[in-house]
């Protein structure tokens, strides 16, 4: 099974990090391949830009995206590791969900509503 792994936390030296050291040794140990996207080390631009929405609508993902929706599509399986701040995701992760779980990728409309794009995943 293709393990995707999307981490976001700055400190290495972190709670977090042990968890995502524990997860990905665990998931190889059972025979999985595991890649880990670590969103700080990548340095990920989680503001949504208007000319990406334009581009987007265009047929024209961004690369820094499109890189990112390739990683999600190949995996058979995603986890999220992140720490809660103010009772919410770090900024940093909320806009990859923005930039990259995007309209014709993860959701587009149906004749009977939402169509999720992204099933079994």
């Amino acid at each position: 099974m293709k393990h995707l792994i999307v981490y976001a936390h700055p400190n290495p030296e972190s709670l977090n990090h042990s968890i995502l050291d524990t997860t990905v040794n665990a998931l190889k140990k059972n025979g999985h391949k595991v890649t880990v996207r670590d969103l700080y080390e990548l340095n990920f631009q989680p503001v949504l830009k208007p000319e990406d929405t334009e581009a987007m609508k265009a047929g024209k993902t961004p690369n820094d995206i499109k890189t990112e929706q390739e990683f999600i599509s190949e995996a058979d399986a995603i986890t999220f590791i992140y720490p809660i701040w103010w009772t919410g995701l770090p900024a940093i992760l909320k806009g990859y969900v923005d930039r990259v779980f995007a309209y014709g990728f993860a959701y587009m409309p149906g004749a009977e509503g939402i169509v999720k794009l992204l099933k079994g995943k």
